[in-house]
């Protein structure tokens, strides 16, 4: 098996899904409510599916504070708290109720012991802060693109960054795989996130896991080992 730590199965058809999960575990995050119930229905459907609810902060001023009392009512049911986070880069402008829902689910990763699948672009360091501020034990920065010098404060807190398939164009995602220790790093595909002219997708994992380990200088078979065991202690799952 190889591991996706970031996709948003519910915007993909079945038909897709049910190819994905032959040979990926997958972390299927949420956007909303409504993602997030479909996204406990994959899981409960299909194997290799660890399922986050959640709100994206690209959505904090389309949706209520009820639908958090939605969301806590379903946590129980979830192995993951995502995609949610901060976002000073995208959505400057909705920053303040940014926060107050990250609040919101920190305080719920706290209550359920799941791990944080954040999204934190241009705010990473707050983010850190935050979590770190609140003692949560268990956190993945999505998509790392952050300071190169936060990288090992993350590590030192336990806590781990996701690679994503776009390091086959994207030039600071290959730097973060120099940068960042092996015992740290997970790989994501964001799909079926449009990045520059490249619909993601979970196989795409495969590339660049390939990336990852030219770059570290080991076999794709270390790299996969590496990232199962880094996947397993994060999501506690067997691999």
């Amino acid at each position: 098996m190889i591991y996706d730590a970031h996709a948003h199965l519910h915007e993909f058809l079945d038909s897709r899904i049910k190819e994905f999960i032959k040979e990926i575990i997958i972390v299927g995050v949420s956007d909303d409510y409504p993602s997030s119930r479909r996204t406990l229905e994959l899981s409960n459907e299909y194997g290799n599916i660890v399922p986050c609810v959640g709100i994206h902060p690209w959505n904090v001023d389309k949706v209520g504070l009820d639908e958090l009392r939605q969301i806590e009512r379903v946590v129980s049911e979830a192995g993951c708290i995502g995609e949610v986070g901060l976002d000073r880069r995208f959505v400057p402008q909705t920053f303040n109720r940014q926060l107050e829902f990250f609040r919101v689910f920190v305080s719920l990763a706290k209550d359920y012991d799941l791990p944080l699948n954040i999204h934190a672009p241009d705010a990473w360091r707050d983010t850190l802060d935050f979590v770190r501020r609140e003692d949560v034990n268990k956190v993945l920065f999505h998509w790392y693109t952050g300071p190169l010098n936060l990288i090992q404060e993350i590590k030192d807190y336990g806590y781990y960054i996701s690679i994503n398939a776009a390091i086959r164009i994207q030039e600071k995602s290959r730097v973060v795989a120099r940068e960042a220790p092996l015992d740290m790093i997970l790989l994501e595909s964001d799909g079926p996130y449009e990045y520059r002219g490249i619909t993601l997708e979970p196989p795409m994992v495969r590339e660049a896991a390939s990336i990852v380990a030219e770059i570290k200088g080991i076999s794709v078979e270390d790299l996969w080992d590496k990232v199962a065991y880094n996947f397993s202690k994060l999501f506690r799952i067997k691999v």
